[in-house]
């Protein structure tokens, strides 16, 4: 069966076209559109700009059209290399086409992408690029591949919001739908996090992040779009930035389905248009006939939110369609069996449902668009996993594989670039990790690995990733964020010892970045297997040991382990540390919280050579110990005061491995 039963057609029944990948030629739009409409369809998503071309007239600025919709050979994997790659449609062609749509009942929903997927444009408008701060200025072309580009219009230039404007007034007049769609999607913030105009609107406007900035723009130009009465249409993305206001319509692709769900009981309309069966580039077998009847009408984040689903969409991307015929084989019968769906077919057997389908197939087809035969509509599970293959085979060259490795690693720095901002690692440091990645990405000179930023930008982007898809990506949010802030507090201690950041534990956040130390509460926990399953028990500089903070700690941690590392639930806890020393009780007072944490440890072994103190207590870190003069070590605390005259003496702190007493450890020895 395939989900909820809607009792009525939806009031959105649409498709998209895209072409900016490749230029469709009007009559053949045409004839998509006479399809449209035997399928019952009532809107036209007509994507018109992007990296690979900017493909409508706009007299204000021309250059628009006649450099941002013409680019070299295309590489986008076993298609003509030089079909349909330029062109572009004047305002009259345009309004033929809304005017051919009109006449048989079809709404043409225009789409120009802000801020992102902007090579085009900045190719034929490079002021409208951001300024790049101790770097190479940012160059922009028609792209010629696909993928995921960083080039994003400036959100800090007035000049930018007078282009839109401009821009929109014309669209505005063009298309007499009363929406326009603006994107939003797949917005890399590199350059924003460089650009001094896009920082100082941030600041201005106070603004936490950049995807607050890019919410800020896009309720910018929804707000001038209402003002002509039309709605605005942006990808879920946006919703990453907060919540927008009920002028608004949000199209739902993939991810973010919470915020898109809170938007939708905000009052907010959505258009289903998900990539696991209704994206029509897919290969059949990824998405077939029966899969479209299977999936729900109503998608799971819409579910109890009927009246706010305006309907459905299904979107064809042309990376690897360049002419017609090819569009038919992929659009049909797909669109054919989602237009079914669109109609308020509910719950409708397979063999009904497919009926319904071959007749209006057969409506297609005599227009002379001829779609995929039957066998591709219901492929077994054999036949889907070879249709797979065989898709991915003809789109690997290895230009392909070289732009999705390039398009990987910018996505990487852009993760890894939002967790240091989310976990408290200082800008200019941040920055300077980034762009060590950066000249790696485009084959700039080698700035080597600058004070450890190279090393701390590779292993966030590899925890990033893990986050994602790895290790990571089925455990708690809270103790991901935890244990992350390590490094922020790594570059703390780095710039108290030597006066400026770096970042110097590489060798020991590696833990952090595969998923084995897990920051919980006060102390992090380490899964060790040398010896069958035990855990590590560290003490980071910031713990608080106070008993019922470590104690609550230990329960968390208990609990987590046994979730998630049921091997590792009830292993032994073992702690390695200067703490443990026990000549710190020749310096501390008795009732001091670190001999009251030492007292919930049975000692195992001791190094009395051990100097790790030095770091922690006065602040002098491994390299600094080199001709250091004791003498002038601080003795602010009794504790600095004790070591200070200890190592006067020619003694060390030293250092101690014990095993932990369990259940409540420091309850029993703290007296609470």
């Amino acid at each position: 069966m395939n989900g909820k039963t809607i009792p009525a057609p939806f009031a959105y029944r649409g498709f998209m076209l895209d072409v900016c990948r490749h230029y469709m030629p009007p009559e053949n739009i045409r004839k998509l559109l006479d399809a449209a409409r035997e399928l019952g369809l009532n809107v036209m998503h007509w994507h018109l700009t992007d990296d690979q071309g900017w493909r409508l007239e706009i007299r204000k600025y021309p250059q628009l059209a006649e450099k941002g919709s013409r680019r070299g050979d295309s590489c986008f994997g076993h298609v003509s290399p030089t079909e349909n790659n330029s062109g572009f449609y004047t305002q009259q062609e345009i309004r033929d086409l809304v005017a051919y749509a009109g006449e048989r009942g079809i709404g043409i929903l225009p789409e120009i992408e802000i801020p992102g997927h902007a090579a085009a444009l900045l190719a034929a408008v490079p002021g409208l690029a951001c300024r790049r701060e101790g770097g190479k200025p940012w160059k922009d072309r028609v792209e010629v591949t696909g993928g995921i580009f960083p080039s994003l219009v400036c959100a800090g230039k007035e000049e930018t919001l007078t282009f839109l404007q401009d821009v929109l007034d014309e669209v505005t007049e063009l298309f007499p739908y009363p929406a326009v769609h603006i994107g939003g999607d797949e917005a890399l913030k590199i350059r924003w996090r460089r650009c001094p105009d896009c920082r100082r609107r941030m600041r201005e406007l106070g603004l936490a992040s950049e995807d607050a900035l890019q919410r800020w723009l896009v309720l910018r130009i929804g707000e001038y779009l209402a003002g002509k009465n039309r709605k605005t249409v942006v990808w879920n993305d946006v919703l990453a930035g907060g919540q927008l206001p009920p002028h608004f319509i949000v199209q739902h692709w993939m991810g973010y389905e919470e915020e898109t769900r809170a938007f939708m009981q905000a009052g907010g309309s959505v258009i289903c248009s998900d990539t696991a069966s209704y994206y029509l580039d897919y290969a059949y077998g990824s998405i077939d006939v029966r899969k479209i009847w299977r999936y729900p009408a109503v998608p799971e984040y819409a579910r109890g939110l009927e009246d706010r689903l305006a309907g459905l969409e299904c979107p064809l991307w042309t990376e690897r369609i360049s002419n017609l015929s090819r569009a038919a084989w992929m659009l049909f019968p797909r669109l054919t069996a989602a237009s079914v769906k669109m109609a308020g077919a509910g719950e409708t057997p397979w063999e009904k449902f497919l009926e319904e389908v071959r007749r209006k197939e057969a409506r297609v087809e005599a227009l002379g668009l001829r779609g995929a035969p039957e066998k591709y509509w219901s492929l077994s599970e054999e036949d889907a996993e070879q249709d797979r293959l065989e898709w991915e085979r003809m789109n690997r060259t290895e230009e392909t594989v070289s732009q999705i490795q390039q398009e990987g690693k910018l996505m990487a720095l852009d993760r890894a670039e939002r967790l240091m901002k989310e976990t408290g690692i200082p800008e200019g440091f941040a920055r300077l990790a980034g762009d060590v990645m950066l000249a790696e990405i485009y084959g700039e000179p080698d700035p080597g690995d600058r004070d450890g930023a190279g090393t701390l930008i590779r292993q966030l982007a590899q925890a990033a990733d893990s986050r994602l898809w790895g290790r990571w990506a089925r455990l708690p949010e809270e103790i991901w964020l935890s244990t992350m802030k390590c490094y922020a507090r790594f570059i703390g201690e780095h710039r108290r010892s030597y006066g400026r950041d770096g970042f110097d534990r590489g060798e020991w956040t590696v833990r952090q970045a595969e998923a084995r130390l897990f920051r919980i509460g006060e102390l992090e926990y380490e899964l060790c297997d040398e010896n069958g399953p035990e855990i590590g028990l560290h003490i980071p500089s910031d713990a608080v040991l106070e008993a019922e903070r470590l104690n609550a700690s230990l329960r968390d941690a208990r609990a987590f382990l046994a979730e998630y590392f049921p091997a590792y639930a009830k292993a032994p806890a073992v702690c390695e540390s200067w703490l443990l020393s026990p000549v710190l009780k020749e310096v501390l007072p008795a009732d001091s919280r670190i001999l009251r944490f030492q007292e919930a440890f049975d000692l195992l072994e001791t190094d009395p050579e051990d100097d790790a103190a030095l770091e922690w207590v006065f602040y002098v870190a491994q390299g600094q110990r080199a001709g250091l003069d004791l003498r002038m070590l601080p003795e602010k605390t009794s504790l600095q005061r004790g070591l200070k005259r200890m190592l006067l003496e020619g003694r060390k702190p030293g250092s101690a491995k014990g095993r932990l007493r369990e259940p409540e450890p420091w309850k029993a020895v703290s007296g609470k």
